[in-house]
């Protein structure tokens, strides 16, 4: 098998996205198929960067770059950027003449139109489609679909009549050697320089407000004395705008916000945590039903007790064994339940310990035979 991921970001880059799609390839290649990875020619302020060496995986897959109109960041226009990628994408699979390569992308503006050219599509869906006529026509010629919950699976099945044996459900994934590391919390602690008498509950990932991050800012105003709540990740934009709304906070002593990091250096982070905090919002229906996030196996990997909003999405994944849950986008439930974990600390050590035992199911390599397995029996030859 040859399978060509077809992915619109850019790479290197701080996006989950783009960690995801690298982390992919590579566990498909890792099972002995060939792979390359087709993306953009996009405005890159790491353009420098090797992406193999910045997002830490190894280099056993080729990345090919396609022309594209990129005006951004002059322009926000990510229409003409992706138009554009999806038509470059069609004419180098038309010139390159891989009849039996497998074409697999969340991108559904290129998978479209190779749908007019190859019976050898997949579509991995990341946000849960629109009930828009596009999406039909796209849907009724995909030739299977990935899904990373149950909740979206049931969706094109009740919403769009798509054949259940054509969606194979896999979550996201982790590298789970990496984020179990064998260092406990004082020496991460002195590793990234952090005090060793704070109470550190910690979140990693990008700002969105569909994170939940407005909630968790605000629940660190309800800590006693002795806590901290740490902010690591998100954009240079980001990070920026969520400092200023933290200097506006009565106790802004005990929140620290820092920039985004090395993909490398958070495990230190996690394990540098006494609690690791997940406040996705249920107000948005990407947060509470069809998110999979992959900040989530990270927490899970690490070994650390975990504090979460109680959603659909996060239960697919862990249960009142695994994690401590909170009333999403309720500061007071949030800030409660963190202090409940560090209290009943015992109970949140078996909690932490039965998560981390379940993790192995959710790593990469696991992940990409699942999918391997499924697209040899989905797609015939």
């Amino acid at each position: 098998m040859e399978l060509i991921y077809i992915s619109p970001l850019r790479y290197p880059s701080e996006k989950a996205g783009s960690a995801f799609s690298m982390k992919s390839c590579e566990a498909f290649a890792e099972e002995g198929i060939g792979v390359e990875l087709w993306v953009p020619q996009r405005f890159n302020k790491l353009y420098r960067e090797d992406p193999f060496l910045y997002h830490g995986v190894v280099k056993n897959f080729r990345i090919v770059r396609l022309p594209v109109i990129d005006l951004m960041p002059w322009v926000p226009s990510y229409f003409i950027m992706s138009a554009s990628f999806a038509v470059s994408v069609f004419w180098y699979a038309l010139w390159r003449r891989m009849r039996g390569a497998l074409y697999y992308s969340h991108e559904e503006f290129a998978l479209f139109l190779l749908t007019f050219i190859s019976q050898r599509t997949v579509y991995e869906i990341h946000d849960f489609p629109p009930r828009r006529y596009f999406y039909q026509r796209l849907l009724k010629r995909v030739s299977a679909i990935v899904a990373t919950n149950n909740w979206k699976k049931n969706k094109l099945t009740e919403l769009f009549g798509y054949s259940p044996e054509k969606v194979l459900v896999v979550p996201n994934a982790v590298n789970v050697n990496q984020f179990s590391i064998s260092i406990n919390r004082e020496e991460a602690r002195a590793k990234l320089q952090l005090p060793l008498n704070e109470k550190i509950a910690l979140y990693t990932g990008h700002l969105y407000a569909w994170k939940g991050v407005n909630t968790l800012l605000e629940a660190s105003q309800l800590l006693p004395a002795g806590y901290a709540v740490y902010f690591v990740g998100g954009t240079e934009k980001d990070t920026a705008k969520f400092k200023v709304k933290s200097e506006k906070l009565k106790n802004k002593d005990n929140v620290k916000i820092i920039e985004h990091r090395p993909h490398d250096e958070i495990p230190f982070w996690l394990r540098a945590a006494d609690i690791l905090v997940l406040p996705n919002t249920a107000i948005e229906d990407i947060s509470k039903y069809y998110t999979s996030p992959m900040k989530l196996f990270e927490y899970m990997a690490s070994g650390r007790p975990i504090v979460a909003s109680d959603l659909p999405s996060v239960r697919q994944v862990v249960d009142d064994s695994m994690a401590w849950f909170f009333a999403p986008d309720d500061a007071e439930s949030l800030s409660a339940t963190i202090q409940r974990a560090i209290s009943e600390w015992k109970e949140s050590l078996n909690k932490a310990l039965s998560a981390r035992s379940a993790i192995g199911k959710y790593s990469w390599g696991q992940r990409a035979k699942t999918v391997i397995d499924f697209l040899d029996r989905a797609i015939k030859s």
